[in-house]
Formats: C-alpha cells, sequence, structure tokens
C-alpha cells in the first residue's frame, strides 16, 4: 500500500522500495545485514516511525522482516477525507471512503496515495485480527497490510444488519491469503438476534441455535465464542476442525452499580456493552451515551431543545459519557468492578473488541479506553451529525478526550479501528 506523509512532504514509492530490495536482495551478503536482530529491535527500530520502517524495510531481507514485525505491531485508525467531511453538507456521504490511517504512536495522519476501491465502493462494517469485513451483493474480507481480498459466500439478509463481525484463525501460524486459507468467520446479525459462522473453503453460513436473543456482543477466545445477550446472559459455544457447538450459558446478574447509574439517567443515556479479554479475564465493559448532548457537556431533555427565545432547536449530537469496567468472576459467578485497568488500554467500536498492553505502541494512555462510534441506530438520522462520536476516555479521572478532531460532526464513513493480529499477542 502507498501511504504519504504530510507532516515530513515525500511520498513513499512502493516501486522504488521493491526494486531497491530486488538489488539488494541478490547480493550474498552485506554488512548490514549481519547486525544481530537484538541489536537492530531496541536500539534502532523501536526509535523509527512509521515512514521510516518503510523505507528501512527496503534495505535488507533481515530489514524488512523485522520491519514488517513493528508495523504489524500498531493499531491504526481509518479515517475519511477530512476535505470531504469538512467541505460536504452532510447530506450526500454515501460516496465517501476511507482514505488515510491515524497513528496512535505517533499521532499522524497517512493519507493513501491510491484508495483502494474497497474503501470507496463498499460498506465496511468492521474489522478483526487485522481483517476488514466489507458487504456488498458479494461480501468479503480485505487486508490493507497485505492487500489481500477473500470473497464470501453472499447471504442477502446480512447485508444491513450485521452488528459485529469476528474473525479467527483456525491456526496462528497460518495465515490467510499467504498460501493457505484456514480461517473462521462469526457475524452476529439481524439486530442481534442471530448468529452465522463461516469456515474457509465452505460455500455457505451456519446459522447457530441461539438461546437468549438479542445479542450485545461477540467474542472470540481459545476455540470458543462468548455471546453478551441483553439481558446480560453469556452464551458459550466450541469452535474447532469447522464444528460450533453449544457448551453451557451462564446467567449473571448486572452489576448493581451500573444498573442504578443507569436508573439514574432514566431516558437521558442508552448504554451497550461489550466483551473483552484482557490478560486471560473476561471483561465486561458498560458504554453509557448521552442521547442529547449540548456543548457545555451536559444531558438535556428533547424538550429543552426549543426555548421561548430559540423556535429553532439546537444541535445536540449523541456523546459517550461513562464507561463502567468489570471482571468475571468465574468462582463466585459474578462481575466484579475493576477500578483500574493497569498497564492495558481498550479498543472498542465496530471493531472486535480488544485490550492491549500500554507498551505496544508509542504514547499509548494506560488505564484507558479508545472507542469510536457504533451508535448505527442513530448514526444516519440526521445529516448534522453520525459517526463523531469516537475519543479517548481515562478510567481514573472519568474524562473524554479527542484523539483526531473533524470540524464536522458529520464524519461518514465512520472511523474504525483495524488492530495487527501481532498486537493481540501482546
Amino acid at each position: 500500500m502507498a501511504v504519504q506523509a504530510k507532516r515530513r512532504r515525500n511520498t513513499i514509492d512502493c516501486d522504488t522500495a521493491k526494486r531497491r530490495r530486488k538489488v539488494l536482495g541478490s547480493l550474498s551478503s552485506s554488512p548490514v545485514d549481519q547486525v544481530p536482530t537484538d541489536i537492530l529491535s531496541s536500539m534502532i527500530f523501536n526509535r523509527l516511525t512509521f515512514i521510516d520502517l518503510v523505507q528501512a524495510k527496503a534495505v535488507c531481507s533481515s530489514w524488512n522482516s523485522l520491519g514488517e514485525e513493528f508495523v504489524s505491531r500498531m493499531p491504526w485508525l481509518m479515517l475519511p477525507s477530512k476535505k470531504e467531511v469538512e467541505e460536504g453538507d452532510g447530506n450526500d456521504v454515501n460516496n465517501n471512503g476511507y482514505s488515510g490511517f491515524l497513528n496512535l504512536g505517533e499521532n499522524q495522519v497517512y493519507s493513501l496515495k491510491s484508495i483502494p476501491k474497497e474503501f470507496r465502493e463498499s460498506c465496511c462494517i468492521g474489522s478483526s485480527n487485522g481483517w476488514l469485513v466489507f458487504l456488498e451483493a458479494v461480501p468479503f474480507l480485505f487486508n490493507p497490510f497485505r492487500q489481500v481480498t477473500i470473497q464470501l459466500p453472499s447471504v442477502d439478509r446480512l447485508l444491513a444488519t450485521t452488528k459485529r463481525m469476528l474473525y479467527s484463525e483456525s491456526n496462528p501460524d497460518r495465515r490467510p491469503g499467504c498460501n493457505d486459507k484456514n480461517y473462521g468467520l462469526i457475524l452476529l446479525y439481524e439486530q442481534g438476534k442471530e448468529i452465522a459462522y463461516h469456515e474457509s473453503g465452505d460455500n455457505y453460513w451456519t446459522v447457530l441455535d441461539v438461546s437468549h436473543p438479542p445479542y450485545q456482543d461477540i467474542m472470540c477466545h481459545e476455540n470458543h465464542l462468548y455471546a453478551l445477550s441483553e439481558d446480560h446472559n453469556i452464551e458459550v459455544w466450541g469452535v474447532q476442525g469447522g464444528c460450533v457447538r453449544k457448551k453451557f450459558s451462564v446467567v449473571l446478574p448486572f452489576p448493581e452499580k451500573s444498573l442504578a447509574k443507569g436508573n439514574s439517567f432514566g431516558d437521558l443515556c442508552t448504554s451497550r456493552s461489550y466483551l473483552v479479554e484482557s490478560c486471560k479475564d473476561l471483561l465486561l465493559v458498560v458504554r453509557y451515551i448521552g442521547e442529547l448532548v449540548d456543548w457545555d457537556g451536559k444531558l438535556i431533555h428533547e424538550a429543552d431543545l426549543l426555548t421561548d427565545y430559540c423556535t429553532q432547536p439546537k444541535v445536540c449530537p449523541y456523546k459517550t459519557c461513562l464507561f463502567h469496567v468489570y471482571k468475571l468472576d468465574f468462582k463466585e459467578v459474578k462481575w466484579v468492578e475493576m477500578e483500574s485497568l493497569g498497564d492495558r488500554a481498550l479498543l472498542l467500536g465496530g471493531n472486535q473488541s480488544v485490550s492491549v498492553s500500554a507498551q505496544s505502541f508509542p504514547n499509548c494512555e494506560r488505564n484507558s479506553i479508545y472507542f469510536t462510534d457504533d451508535y448505527w441506530e442513530r448514526m444516519e438520522e440526521d445529516y448534522l451529525y453520525g459517526g463523531h462520536d469516537y475519543g479517548l476516555y481515562n478510567l481514573k479521572e472519568e474524562s473524554v478526550k479527542p484523539i483526531y478532531e473533524f470540524s464536522s460532526d458529520k464524519i461518514q464513513p465512520p472511523p474504525c479501528w483495524i488492530i495487527p493480529q501481532a498486537m493481540l499477542e501482546a
């Protein structure tokens, strides 16, 4: 993928890099190729920016391999064109597409030199393990790092109703798009009422037998699929060898703290919940979104939008205002509040919900939640806002701050995390 870094006013020419790599690769040996990997990693590559890493990858084969590892350790926030977002009137956003990536470690946007047609012509509904899922007449997976596309079986009723996609490799050592395609794909669709599974090599989807629909979130971990129902029960299936079998269900009371907070908000807030695996623990994250929030961050009622002094209603978009985090106590079968995430950070939204080490990339804020807008029910109801509800929440300070700003609140397509597989192993 060809990218350009605006900050340094230079363009990475991938063709030139490939030619240089080919010439260098033809040499039997070179001094730089003999530098010990541990020295390269700790003293050189660990200090390079993304654009420097791409250039370093062109030096020799060993540098290319090590550079590939470092590039794949960074979380990326896919963004639409800033120009299209800010110069548009909000009425014609369906033709917008993703045009760049925000590198969180550098707080730098890298624009695509040439935008893949997948980003412009198809609807991206989420990401998992470094892969994006696009829905159109024929749904497909796309890996922007490898420029690999995998076609999926067509299921018409999936197109407009998918809530979550999970991609899981049957064997972590095998990478789809390389020599073999050994993977599974799980979709939560029909407004969360159904779950479907697709195994590589099959030309069909298998609809699972569910007991507690609708579901708010699904998660894969160690050959198991976990589904969180709206009444906060957890249903578990075993996933192995192309088969998905129901194992058990766990009935869990909703945490009293979050129940009381939801009651105190009343109709001022809605909530949604996520399942996240973090250091072998199963976490429940409850997100509170204010339905109408003014510029001062105050939650208001719809009746307050009109006043005696102003007959035009104020524009008050929905906004995330609070998170609660809990860990499942398997012995006591209950959720236990976590006051701190320690050295971890969570990434939530339309993507697979993940936990990463704060040491995994520069400038990562520990004990924080990086989130994007996944309020699909309201995202397209108004031409003045939608896709805008993303940012960084500090669990200790209970505060939200921006991670990248547009001058418009109508951001389509909405920003979406893409987290490479290598980051999930940290």
